[in-house]
Parts: structure tokens; C-alpha cells; sequence
């Protein structure tokens, strides 16, 4: 019999999901689809709910990945970047069916499912949150508001496009969305309207606390000190070696078990490398593998 990875049972699960939503589709559905025994599925998964709970967690973090390459090495308060993030997110949510699959789990009597998908939405909301404080600094005090302003008109501008006979394409609506919130900000500033105030806001998500999903922060940090090495000269003998060991720790820490030993001893090469030794890029970098758990380095891999 073929070994089945987990990521071909989570990509199975997601596909009779999405088809089924999650009430209809057994455990049983998915033993059939993926050739496996209930066995074999019970020690990956220890219920229907935790299965859920990980395709979720996968299914979104390639579109967290997808999103966050496109601010690689970009200035992070360009428009243009984000509108681009907004039509992946979105395009997302609607080829996934993400919003039904929602509804149909919340209704469910699984008290951990309910908890998680609040936190997938609290994800949502501060991540909207966060990049409305990075593009518009001159209106801090207004990010709040503009931020349920835009996932709010998103939202419900897609619901209505969705059912017209010819769908607007999703740039088209997440670029009316994102202008008709950048010309509404002057105005809530000039005539100094707001709702909530924005550190009872930040304090709200510190309260509740955050989905982690790290490793598109690795993808992220991976590309930007990718881009200081390639700009290197061409004849330095370390450049090749670099991109080298930066593509192998990435591939392994994303697999399904990263030898942290050999991820260990690959850092400890790269932080010898004296043209990107002690640069902001590489103290990103460090600083996002410790999140993994894969820094500092053993001492002795």
C-alpha cells in the first residue's frame, strides 16, 4: 500500500469539505477518498473537529504565504501592495468557500471548533488592522474604525457580487473597497468622527490573543535577507553557499518533521558568513526560526 502523507489527507479533507461542507462529510468520506485505515487516520487526527482544525490552519497559511510575498523587499505602506493582498485574501475565501465552511462548523455543539474559528476571524480582523497602521500613520487615531470600514464593505460587497449573473473580477472590487475607505479617512479626521479609540482596539486582540501562524513570517523574513545576498558581488565566494543554506532551511522547517539538528547546523554556517553577519535581515531571520523553535542553535547539533 502507498504511504499517505498527512498534508494528502488534509488536502483530501479540505476538497470533501468545501463539497460537502463539514457537517455531511464523515470520517468514513474521508477514510474512502484517501485509502486509509481508521488507524492510520486516528494517529494523525484525534477527532473530526482537530482534522478540522488543521486543514483550516494549512489551507490558510499557503494564502498567508501567497499574501506575504507580495511585500517582500516592497515598502510596506504602499497601496498598490495591499489592494494585491486584499484580491488574494479574498479570492481565497471565495474559492474555498471559506465563509459557509464557517458557518456550517459554528453551528456545531464542538466547543474548541467554535473557539478556534473566532480566533481564524480575530487573525483576519488584526492582520487588516495592522497593515491599516503601516499605510496610514497621519490618521492613527481613525485605524480603527476604517479598518471595520473596509473588512466590513469587503465583506458584503462580495456576498453581492456573487450572485450577479456577470461577477465583477475581484481586483476590480477590492480596489473600489480599499479607495472608497481612503477617501472617507480625511474626512473622519477632519471632522474628527470616530468609534472606538485604537489602544482600547490594540488591547482588545493582546487580550484575546492571536492564531499563530508563524511561518509565513519565515517566508517573509527568508525573502528579505534572500534579497540583501543576491545583491552581494558576484564574486564573493560565500553568495551561492548562502541562497543555499536559506532554501534548505526553509524547505526543512516546512516539512512535516524538520531535523532541527541539521536546521542547527546550517545556522550556524550562515551566521558565519561575514557579509550578512550581524545585519538587520539575519537578526529577523534568527528572530522568526526562534519562534519556530529552531533558535538559538544547539551547540552541538
Amino acid at each position: 500500500m502507498v504511504q499517505v502523507k498527512k498534508s494528502d489527507i488534509l488536502m483530501t479533507a479540505l476538497r470533501l469539505f468545501i463539497e460537502q461542507g463539514y457537517h455531511a462529510t464523515s470520517i468514513q468520506d474521508i477514510l474512502d477518498q484517501t485509502n486509509i485505515s481508521r488507524g492510520t487516520f486516528y494517529k494523525h487526527f484525534q477527532t473530526k473537529g482537530e482534522l478540522f482544525r488543521d486543514v483550516l490552519v494549512y489551507s490558510e497559511e499557503k494564502m498567508y504565504v501567497e499574501r506575504d510575498q507580495l511585500l517582500i523587499g516592497q515598502d510596506e505602506a504602499n497601496k498598490d501592495i495591499f489592494i494585491r493582498q486584499l484580491e488574494v485574501m479574498m479570492s481565497y475565501r471565495i474559492e474555498k468557500k471559506v465563509d459557509a465552511l464557517l458557518m456550517d462548523a459554528l453551528v456545531s455543539n464542538d466547543n474548541e471548533i467554535i473557539a478556534f474559528l473566532k480566533e481564524i476571524r480575530q487573525q483576519w480582523a488584526y492582520w487588516f488592522f495592522t497593515r491599516m497602521k503601516q499605510i496610514y500613520p497621519e490618521y492613527r487615531d481613525y485605524i480603527a474604525d476604517a479598518t471595520i470600514f473596509l473588512t466590513g464593505i469587503l465583506h458584503n460587497a462580495n456576498e453581492i457580487n456573487n450572485v450577479q449573473i456577470q461577477p465583477k473580477p475581484m481586483i476590480e472590487i477590492c480596489n473600489y473597497c480599499f479607495n472608497l475607505v481612503d477617501e472617507v479617512l480625511p474626512l473622519l479626521k477632519h471632522k474628527r468622527i470616530r468609534l472606538f479609540n485604537i489602544e482600547d482596539f490594540e488591547q482588545t486582540f493582546l487580550s484575546i490573543g492571536q492564531v499563530d501562524f508563524p511561518y509565513n513570517d519565515l517566508m517573509l523574513s527568508t525573502g528579505n535577507l534572500k534579497k540583501l545576498i543576491e545583491k552581494l558581488p558576484a564574486n564573493n565566494d560565500n553568495k551561492q553557499h548562502a541562497l543555499d543554506l536559506l532554501q534548505f532551511v526553509q524547505n526543512e522547517a516546512m516539512s512535516e518533521n524538520p531535523r532541527k539538528a541539521v536546521i542547527s547546523s546550517c545556522l550556524k554556517s550562515l551566521m558565519n558568513i561575514k557579509s550578512i553577519m550581524n545585519t538587520d535581515e539575519l537578526v529577523i531571520y534568527l528572530n522568526t526560526l526562534k519562534k519556530l523553535g529552531f533558535y538559538p542553535v544547539d551547540p552541538n547539533p
